[in-house]
């Protein structure tokens, strides 16, 4: 045998190396790292250090926190953003705070007066049309259950209208220059309530009835509430004035105007502005506010009795086939 083979042989049972190079102890397991961590953790828990829980459990994927404040209070990014915090406002000092508490009371001020005028100059208006139309008819209605008043011997002579309660209406006024469709109720009295803001026109306690030789005097408003008379300005010498009682229809003609103060009564008597006189005539007399929108003054439109048609006859030509006395015939039966 060579000599080599016996020495490689010998040198391999006394050193503890097996013939494939490695020492017998490494074929004993080495411990894993999750062993390994085990153990460390083990260790330190038994010498009271602090340290992390261990667990085979794989890892959990927790989602970042949404809508939290930092450290620093600010908000926390969600989707790449920064939400921002409202504005501090600053206090406001007395003087500020009192102009602008001010400017919030004008500014209610000015809403509150807006809508009283929409209300003053639009809805009253409203609502008086609608009145006037009710009132007419009812009134015609109770007409057609009454018999007129004997005629006098005289054709010519016109039926005096009855005296009635106060705030009861007795009549229906029509002014062709005031439009085809015009017409108003006539009430006793001239009360703001019920009569003017809600009644039409209203006839001066103590002054003449419709067809009384003397002087039938009435009152109405110009602007607001129906504004029966805002056009009185717009009369002409010969205009028609045609006021319908259970009667008949009393035809005055226009004849002039004045502008009086309004403690001028004066123009309320049987002979206007001629306190002492009695007077022959038949007058009307019309009244309201002057200027428009003011009544520092008095509108008087003066009227003189031209013509009577008895109920029986039916309505005067003046006025027979206009839009108004249509509507007032067919609603109310006249």
């Amino acid at each position: 045998m060579p000599p080599s083979h016996s020495a490689d042989q010998h040198v391999g049972h006394s050193g503890g190396q097996s013939a494939d190079g490695f020492d017998a102890a490494d074929e004993q397991a080495l411990p894993s790292r999750r062993e390994l961590r085990r153990r460390e953790a083990e260790a330190a828990a038994a010498q009271g250090e602090p340290t992390a829980v261990y667990s085979d459990a794989p890892p959990v994927y927790q989602a970042p926190p949404h809508n939290h404040l930092g450290e620093d209070g600010s908000q926390g990014r969600t989707g790449g953003q920064r939400r921002r915090q409202p504005a501090q406002r600053e206090p406001l000092g007395p003087i500020r705070g009192t102009v602008r508490t001010f400017g919030e009371l004008c500014i209610t001020a000015g809403l509150i007066l807006i809508l009283f005028v929409v209300w003053q100059l639009w809805w009253t208006d409203i609502q008086a049309n609608r009145d006037n139309e009710v009132l007419a008819d009812e009134l015609t209605q109770d007409w057609a259950n009454q018999d007129p008043n004997e005629l006098p011997d005289d054709p010519d002579e016109p039926v005096v209208a009855d005296p009635v309660d106060k705030n009861s209406a007795f009549g229906i006024f029509y002014i062709p220059r005031f439009g085809d469709d015009y017409y108003r109720t006539v009430a006793e009295g001239v009360d703001l309530e019920p009569v003017l803001n809600r009644m039409g026109v209203g006839r001066y306690p103590n002054s003449a009835m419709p067809g009384e030789v003397g002087n039938f005097s009435i009152a109405g408003h110009r602007v607001t509430y129906g504004k029966p008379l805002n056009q009185i300005a717009n009369l002409r010498p010969g205009d028609e004035i045609i006021v319908q009682t259970k009667d008949g229809f009393y035809t005055y003609t226009f004849r002039n105007f004045d502008i009086i103060l309004p403690d001028a009564v004066e123009v309320l008597s049987p002979v206007p502005d001629e306190p002492d006189f009695k007077g022959k005539d038949r007058i009307l007399t019309m009244t309201a506010c002057n200027p428009m929108f003011s009544a520092r003054e008095r509108y008087v439109a003066y009227a003189e009795l031209t013509d009577w048609t008895p109920a029986s006859d039916g309505a005067p030509d003046n006025i027979k086939d206009s839009k108004a006395y249509d509507k007032v015939s067919k609603d109310g039966g006249a």
